[in-house]
Parts: structure tokens; sequence; C-alpha cells
């Protein structure tokens, strides 16, 4: 409820209670008919302020001040027991405006006090007066009253106005701290009452759920469902926080309870790096693993291999009964030992560990090369077209023979893609950092596998063993680098390295 509101809660309740004592302690034979022309003056006013106000101004005071007045009037004047009344309208006019307009209200309010009491007594017929009255007083009580009823509505006003003043400063002091406190804590924190109403959040809140976090609204209309389903088990105490997916990142959020049951705090943390980190590190030791592994199998397989294909090549297949036959063979042996002596060599330059030596490379010349190189390959043929499109100026630092591997992997990936022609681009722009793209108008990668492709042993090729882009991340992520991946079904991938 605003400070417009519950101040004309607070008018309204104070007149009915008035007029409710007067008619309680009503003098026998008193005529009624003052209080319903003031009962309909009252609503009608209560009717208009409402519907063209919304705030809360200093003539709302005024004009109340002077309904109590004229009810002071019916009710014995300068004897009337509801003057004291006018200081609640000083200490509001402090409280909800400012000093200077609870000054203001004082002196309204002497003012028409004054005229109560040295004006309008002889004037008000006896039989409109509402209750009985004590015999007139000397005018000497007239004024001693009416001068400590006036100091008193000074003094009210600078006692209320130095006590609102302190306050607003302590809350103002209180909200600074505590803002200041909160907007430095790297969490969300959304507090909610018994109702499920959002009842305040602070900035990184809003952050990571949206901007949709005003007070008075229900968190299960603004969250998706999926998101508020798990909130569902940490309101109940099913378990004590949960991990959500929103918006591709990871969300912790732990519970924690107010006060007597009022509301709900919800401390949200985004775990995404986090998690990012803890798959790194499992990823590191299976390499690690792995690695052991790689190096026993070299000797283990590619010494047989080596065996084997020697073999084969001094096995004589020019004579005999079985040519035709022999010589497929021996060219199927010699073949799959070099498939297998391959797939050994590519395990082993994944799992070894790699240190970069930074130098000075002029990108378009490496992309030259990379072009000459490519253009060998037997993937390649007359229908693909490749473009060196990197600006002459740009240089970077960078281990040249890892990033000669980057490119040869991106683009033979790119031939592949291209079976029946197409475009290989390799481009690079600036903007705040250094962008290189390799990019080719290809078969592309169906959406559900571009987060697979960096795996080991994944591959969409049949000829392919899935670890060219695995070591293409592997040797982008030890140079500190980012890679983002675009691509389109039947249009074409576009790779970006982000130094």
């Amino acid at each position: 409820m605003n400070r417009f509101s519950r101040y004309f809660l607070y008018r309204t309740v104070l007149f009915i209670s008035v007029l409710g004592i007067t008619i309680f302690f009503i003098k026998e034979g008193g005529s009624l008919f003052p209080l319903l022309i003031f009962l309909v003056l009252f609503i009608i006013d209560e009717i208009l302020v409402r519907t063209l106000q919304k705030e809360i101004k200093l003539f709302n005071i005024l004009i109340d001040s002077t309904y109590l007045s004229i009810f002071i009037i019916f009710t014995g004047g300068v004897y009337s027991p509801f003057a004291p009344f006018y200081f609640t309208f000083i200490v509001l006019s402090a409280y909800l405006l400012s000093p200077l307009d609870s000054f203001i209200t004082a002196g309204y309010s002497g003012l028409l006090y004054g005229l109560i009491c040295l004006v309008f007594p002889g004037y008000i017929p006896e039989r409109l007066v509402l209750i009985t009255l004590p015999p007139v007083p000397s005018l000497s009580d007239v004024l001693l009253n009416y001068i400590i009823y006036s100091l008193s509505f000074l003094f009210t006003a600078a006692l209320s106005s130095f006590i609102v003043e302190r306050f607003r400063r302590e809350v103002i002091r209180l909200r600074v701290t505590t803002g200041d406190i909160l907007g430095a804590i790297d969490y969300g924190i959304l507090t909610i009452d018994d109702k499920r109403r959002i009842v305040w959040s602070n900035g990184i809140a809003s952050i990571l759920l949206g901007d949709d976090l005003e007070p008075g609204k229900y968190i299960d209309r603004i969250l998706p469902g999926s998101f508020y389903h798990s909130l569902e088990k940490v309101f109940s105490d099913e378990i004590k926080e949960a991990e959500v997916n929103f918006r591709d990142r990871i969300y912790r959020i732990r519970k924690n309870e107010l006060h007597q049951g009022q509301g709900t705090i919800l401390l949200i943390n985004d775990v995404t790096l986090e998690k990012q980190r803890e798959e790194e590190m499992q990823m590191r030791e299976k390499l690690i693993t792995i690695g052991q592994f790689a190096a026993n199998l070299a000797h283990s397989v590619r010494n047989p291999v080596s065996s084997i294909r020697a073999s084969a090549e001094l096995f004589d297949v020019e004579k005999g009964e079985y040519f035709d036959k022999n010589r497929r063979l021996k060219r199927l042996i010699i073949e799959e030992s070099d498939h297998l002596n391959e797939l050994v060599l590519n395990f082993l330059d994944f799992t070894r560990s790699l240190e970069i030596n930074p130098v000075e490379v002029h990108l378009r010349e490496l992309c030259g090369e990379m072009e000459i190189l490519l253009k060998k390959s037997k993937y390649f043929d007359d229908n693909i077209s490749i473009e060196n499109r990197v600006s002459d100026t740009i240089k970077i630092k960078a281990d040249q023979a890892l990033l000669r591997s980057i490119f040869l992997n991106l683009g033979t990936n790119s031939l592949k893609a291209m079976r029946n022609g197409g475009q290989l681009i390799f481009n690079c722009h600036t903007d705040g950092k250094i962008v290189i793209g390799v990019e080719d108008t290809g078969c592309g990668i169906p959406e559900k596998d571009i987060k697979r492709i960096f795996s080991p042993f994944y591959s969409r090729f049949n000829d392919g063993f899935g670890f060219g882009l695995a070591i293409v991340k592997k040797i982008i992520e030890l140079h500190g680098w980012d890679c983002k991946v675009d691509s389109q079904l039947n249009k074409g991938t576009k790779f970006r390295i982000i130094i």
C-alpha cells in the first residue's frame, strides 16, 4: 500500500470515528442534519480525490484540516473534544510530505483554531450545536487556550519534522549500506512472500533471470515451467538446492526461510563455468589415462603393423594360380596397415602433451600455404574453390606449427563436406578481438551434433577417426583462445577462432 492509499485510509477511519463518537454523545434533541451534510461532503470529496489524484498533496491535508475545523465548530468550538486531532494532520504532513509542509499545516491549523475561538462563538445557533456545552468561557480563557494550542502546533511540527528527517536519513543510510553489500554479491538474490509473489530482487537476479522480476508478480507466471518445477522441489523441502538449465546456462538455487515462515530467500548462482571446468578437469584426467595407454598402444600396435606391412610388400604375387586375388589381398593388407598406423598416429597426437612456442605469425602467408597444401589433398577437386581473404596486415602471436595443424584439420573437413563442389574461405576481422574464420559451403552439421564435433572418436565422415576437431580444440584452448561454430544443413559451416 502506497502513501496515498495509507493516508486516505487513515482520514476515512478518523472522520468515521469522529462521527460515531458524536452520534453516541449527541445531546438530547440534537439535530443530525449537520452530520448528514458533513457526511455527504466527505463522501463527494473522497470520490473526487480518488478519481483525480494519484499521490498525496499538501492541499489534501489542508482541506481535511478545514473539515475538522467545521466539525469542531458544531461540537463545542473552543471546548470541542476533537481539537487535538489537528496534531495528527501536522505529524502526517511531516511524515508524508516535508518539514516545510508540516509547519504550513501547523500555521493553517492555528489560523483555523483562532477563528473558531475568537470569531465564531456566539454566531452558531444553539440548536445546531451537537453536544452539551459548559458555560461560555471568558475572553482571557479563550486567548490562553488559543495560545497554548498554537504553540503546541508549532512545537509538534518542529519535533515531528526532526524525528521524521532523522528517520529518513537513517533509512537512506541503511538502504545504501544494504544495497552496496547486496550489489557486491556475485549471485542473484530473490525474496518471495508466502504467496510466491516477488518482494525484492537484486541486480544480478535480474541479469540472470530477466528484467520481469517486478515486486508483486507471481514467480510461476514469470519463469518457464521447467525452471519453476525445479523450484517446487526446493519449496517443498524435498531437496535443499537444485541445479536448473535455463537459457543455455546452469543455475544452482538454494533456499533460506524468512522468520516465522513469512517468505523465502532464493540464492541463485550461475555455475555454468564451474560445470565446464569440472567437465574439462574430468576430460584432462581421462586424457592422462588415455595418454598412458596410448604410449603402450604405440609399441603394441605399430610394431606388428609395420611387420605385417613389410611382409606384405615382400610377398610375391606376380606368379601363381591366384595372381589377381593375391594382388588384391596384398593391396588390402598394405592399405589397412596404413589406415591402422594413421589411427595410432592421430591417437598419439591427441593424447600427447603439447607445449606452445609463440612466434609472430603473418596470417595471410600461413593461409596461403594452407591453400597450396589443401589443393594437393585427395579430397580436393576442380569443383572446389579456395579463397584467402585475410588482410595482409594482420599478424598474431601463436605456435606456427600448431596453428598450421588447426587450419589443415579445418580445411580438410571442409573439403570432405564439399564432395559436390563448393567454396572454402579463409578470412579474418578485428572487432576488439581478432576473429579468424574458416568457412565452407558444404553439407553442414546437424544442430544436435554441433556439441559433439569436438569429442574424440566422433566423425561425420566414413574415412575419419574423430580426432581432427578434438586436436583443433585442444590447440585453441592451449593458446587461451575460444572457438565458435555456426552451421546450417546443406548451406555450410563456419568456424570462428576468437583470439
